[in-house]
């Protein structure tokens, strides 16, 4: 069973901004290079400073954002159905900024260097839209930690 039969490119276009910002045929290429995998509670998808082959879509579950605040663990987002990270440290072939912990059971779709690639490649407003939310990213990280 491919992605696209488990999950409806238009359906994930409603909840995901990433997806919106493709058409139906860049949705479909996207969901046929992406990976379904399930975790349990606990399971670390990825950690502060590792290096970012794959970037993830959550379909179902629930997962907390955390970033180093001087050798403390600090929340700083807690991500539901049709939220997407780790976009930047593939995008930008920069190291995690965070660590990511699955608390509720989550299904995500993985997304590896060469599709993500291949998309923006083609979808060039994509990639600067991506920029973009990296930036605010970065930004809201950094006043998080800063306690403003």
């Amino acid at each position: 069973m491919s992605n696209a039969e488990v999950v409806n490119p238009a359906q994930l276009a409603k909840v995901s901004k990433l997806f919106e910002m493709l058409d139906d045929p860049g949705r479909l290429r996207l969901l046929q290079g992406g990976e379904q995998r399930r975790h349990s509670a606990g399971s670390v998808i990825c950690r502060e400073g590792e290096k970012g082959d794959e970037f993830y879509v959550v379909i179902s579950g629930r997962l907390k954002v955390q970033a180093d605040d001087f050798g403390n663990a600090k929340d700083i987002a807690a991500l539901g159905p049709g939220a997407f990270f780790g976009e930047m440290a593939v995008v930008g072939n920069q190291p995690r900024s965070a660590t990511v912990t699955v608390e509720q059971d989550a299904e995500l779709l993985a997304f590896g260097r060469a599709i993500v690639e291949e998309i923006l490649r083609d979808y060039p407003t994509v990639r600067t839209a991506l920029g973009k939310i990296g930036v605010k990213r970065a930004e809201d990280l950094m006043q998080k930690l800063s306690g403003s």
